[in-house]
């Protein structure tokens, strides 16, 4: 053969290996996937596959995606990718039950009008067309769910959502949950809450009246801040408990969502501060100090302080704070996905009686740096200065949350307690009939939208923590499909740039800081300045003898115009420095990768002639 024609042929022959390895992978092996990708993006999780291998009947999924439209738009269609190939996932794991079918409803076709008619939310565009982005599931028997659009703001939830879908439209009714609560959180109550419109949407929601003498039957209570409760309706939580054994109890000793101002600027008249269950609480082996409120400075939030100058500065409140994967236990299902940290607001710290006959699983904690304050002072809105000034840390971990299961008795040894309430005798249970799973977190403010959902104008509101996650967890575990715990955090897709990010971030701080300090020295000297030109004194008319006034306010002009030359120059080095770090990683990313192609190839050809010339 000659050399002439070898790499030709060669190449030709990879090509022809390739596309018939293609064409042969996909005859005979259309299941196989291998997902390669750093987060498992197409790995489906345990819980989908459980919930996936129990379909009793088959499911068609209709992807509504106006892919032409949404060509225009990089980051739709970038995000619809990965939501179709998800969904291929599910399709080819189900083995036939789930079949998927998408649609690209055109404008003013019968697609188009059969998404509107399923509920789907449309994108408005620029040229005023609309873009429809959602799923609408429907079984034999046309029971039907729906995903009206996706956001990719919600991109961790994306499994859990398809997966969701799945196990609504496979059961026959939503699960009840009994929720009693001394908050206006109801959905009428026209204050909006995105943790109670996630329930409201998964589970058949049965509120409790505050003056309630019964609790209705459902999968389980949860118990968001109760009000003062009468014995007679402590009593009626007791026997729940023993009877269901599925409790969720979130309480404070600063509650501040329960003292936010209303429509008239003033808190709610019948607002509590701190909550308690004190009979109950103790019979379940939980030492709880309505009083004791924990902080953390290591891991405090930061906050915009104004100093005696009043100048703003950021920084870390000791009462609000992040906790991270360290203070969330690994093992449980309902924290063990977690990995965006969970913003707590002056939570109490939970202690646990000795001998209480309990399994205890602390779920989140404090550091070892956490420290504890009286709620009075927590309640007087202290500055960062003043809580660091008397910190006294516990150096072990303050528990924030915790899991308590195992068999116990009534808080009501001798019966139904007398009073208004009539109870029958005879439905008195002494011991639990199902073992008590009950959770307890110090905490309510962390369920309030602010602390978890950035808003922003252009993107909307986006989730930056896992409280909704961690909650939405707790009440799938105690009253919804277990198959559904550790779907909400998943990885986004997205790969940010963190060591470019880290170098801009490390670029504008030195950045900032210098200018701060020049717009300091500019604001000083004008400022003398002004006192100056106020004054007289450096005024041509003024007095032979006011000579000095007239050289200071002169030297004061030279000082502002160098001071700004100075901040223009930081300004022009701050744009340098950043024009340099992407030039340097266009220079690595793009060019060199290539160059080394070519150079390895020529000493290869090098080589090779050389070899031929011996």
């Amino acid at each position: 053969m000659k050399k002439a024609l070898y790499l030709p042929l060669m190449l030709a022959s990879i090509v022809l290996l390739f596309l018939a390895g293609t064409f042969l992978a996909g005859q005979w092996l259309p299941g196989v996937r291998i997902d390669l990708t750093q987060n498992g993006l197409y790995r489906l999780s345990p819980g989908t596959l459980a919930v996936i291998n129990r379909l009793n009947e088959p499911v068609e999924w209709r992807f509504y995606h106006s892919r032409s439209e949404a060509a225009q738009y990089p980051a739709i269609r970038s995000y619809a990718t990965r939501v179709r190939e998800l969904l291929r996932a599910y399709e080819k794991q189900s083995g036939g039950r789930i079949r998927l079918i998408e649609i690209d409803p055109a404008p003013f076709s019968q697609a188009e009008d059969e998404a509107l008619a399923a509920g789907l939310h449309s994108l408005p565009t620029d040229t005023g067309e609309q873009i429809f982005f959602g799923l609408v599931a429907r079984n034999s028997v046309d029971d039907s769910a729906v995903i009206d659009l996706f956001d990719q703001a919600d991109e961790a939830r994306l499994e859990y959502d398809l997966t969701r879908l799945i196990s609504d439209i496979d059961r026959p009714e939503r699960p009840r949950l009994a929720v009693l609560s001394g908050l206006p959180l109801e959905p009428s109550s026209g204050a909006p809450n995105r943790f109670i419109a996630d329930l409201n949407a998964a589970y058949d929601l049965q509120w409790i009246e505050r003056d309630f003498d019964a609790i209705p039957d459902a999968a389980a209570l949860l118990i968001i801040h109760p009000g003062r409760l009468s014995e007679g309706q402590l009593y009626l939580i007791d026997q729940f408990a023993l009877r269901r054994g599925r409790v969720l109890l979130f309480i404070d000793p600063m509650a501040h969502l329960a003292l936010r101002p209303g429509l008239d600027g003033l808190p709610p008249v019948d607002a509590h501060r701190a909550s308690d269950l004190p009979q109950l609480l103790a019979n379940w082996g939980v030492a709880w100090d309505s009083q004791t409120v924990a902080m953390d400075r290591t891991l405090g939030l930061p906050v915009e302080i104004i100093d005696t100058d009043g100048r703003a500065r950021r920084r870390a409140y000791p009462l609000w704070f992040s906790i991270g994967s360290a203070q969330v236990d690994g093992e449980d299902l309902a924290t063990s996905t977690l990995d965006r940290g969970i913003n707590f607001g002056s939570p109490g710290a939970l202690e646990f009686l000795p001998d209480s006959g309990f399994d205890v699983t602390p779920l989140l904690t404090t550091s070892p740096d956490g420290a504890l304050v009286d709620a009075d002072i927590a309640a007087g809105a202290p500055s960062p200065d003043d809580l660091l000034r008397d910190y006294e840390p516990q150096h072990q971990p303050v528990i924030l949350g915790a899991r308590l299961r195992g068999e116990t008795g009534t808080a009501f040894p001798d019966g139904p307690p007398a009073g208004d309430v009539m109870f029958s005798p005879a439905e008195h249970l002494a011991r639990s009939q199902v073992p008590l799973d009950l959770t307890v977190i110090a905490d309510i403010d962390w369920l309030d939208d602010s602390f978890y959902l950035r808003s922003d104008p252009a993107a909307g509101d986006m989730i930056v923590a896992d409280n909704l996650a961690l909650a939405m967890n707790l009440v799938d575990m105690a009253a919804g499909d277990p198959a559904l715990i550790g779907l909400r955090s998943r990885a986004p897709s997205a790969r940010p740039m963190t060591r470019v990010d880290t170098l801009r971030a490390e670029a504008e701080a030195r950045y900032v800081e210098i200018q701060d300090r020049l717009e300091a020295e500019i604001e000083v000297a004008e400022t003398r300045l002004q006192e100056l030109l106020g004054s007289g004194q450096a005024s041509g008319l003024a007095d032979p003898g006011a000579r000095a006034g007239r050289d200071e306010a002169m030297a004061l002009r030279q000082q502002i115009l160098a001071t700004r030359a100075h901040l223009r120059e930081v300004e022009r080095d701050f744009r340098h420095d950043i024009d340099a770090l992407n030039a340097s990683l266009q220079f690595w990313t793009i060019g060199v990768p290539p160059a080394l192609v070519v150079l390895l190839g020529l000493a290869g050809t090098l080589v090779r002639r050389r070899r031929s010339a011996r």
